[in-house]
């Protein structure tokens, strides 16, 4: 006579019950690296016209002299965001740690997700055509600064605010700008002549 071995029945809600308990594990041992602002950990490489290259970290962005400032974006779709309050290093800072910008040059903003945007030298010292948050219409503005943003409406960016590090373009007028040019999780700045581009 052949005993038949059969294995025990799990019932389906044991399976979820563990499922359930193995994903609150996961999210209580979870830490994002960009989980608070002094425990971030970003890095954001500069490149001059010339090749010169050199390395920031984001406690060394943080550390370096700031500009605080207005301004929001709106998106294609028409969404308007801000304006806020941002504070960042100016482009032009970061620039001139690695020979500067001239008129003849132009830079490039990288985002970690592979994005990335151009800027001419005349976007740089704020030659960009701005729009009051009311009524959407172009109207004239002070003086723009493009800065590196960390801090916006006294606080850090969120993930999807573009965390650590994003571009915004901001003033004394609290005025909207287009969004492309708001570039998220930037984490390369190059000048390039224009002549390269060509």
């Amino acid at each position: 006579m052949k005993l038949k071995l059969t294995r025990p029945k799990m019932k389906p809600v044991i399976f979820f019950a563990i499922g359930i308990l193995l994903m609150v594990c996961a999210v209580l041992t979870y830490t994002h690296p960009w989980q608070g602002k002094e425990n971030v950990a970003w890095d954001v490489t500069l490149v001059g016209a010339d090749g010169q290259q050199k390395v920031l970290t984001y406690h060394q962005m943080t550390t370096m002299p700031a500009y605080t400032g207005n301004g929001g974006f709106f998106t294609t779709a028409g969404i308007v965001n801000g304006p806020y309050k941002a504070k960042g290093v100016p482009l032009t800072d970061l620039c001139n740690l690695v020979g500067g910008v001239t008129s003849s040059d132009t830079i490039i903003a990288y985002a970690s997700d592979g994005y990335s945007s151009i800027f001419s030298y005349n976007q740089v010292t704020g030659d960009i055509v701005t729009y009051d948050p009311k009524t959407m219409k172009e109207v004239l503005h002070g003086e723009l600064k493009l800065i590196l943003m960390y801090e916006q409406d006294g606080k850090s960016l969120s993930q999807d605010g573009g965390k650590p590090l994003r571009v915004a373009i901001v003033g004394t007028d609290g005025l909207l700008t287009e969004g492309n040019m708001w570039i998220k999780w930037v984490n390369k700045i190059a000048v390039m002549k224009v002549s390269q581009l060509q």
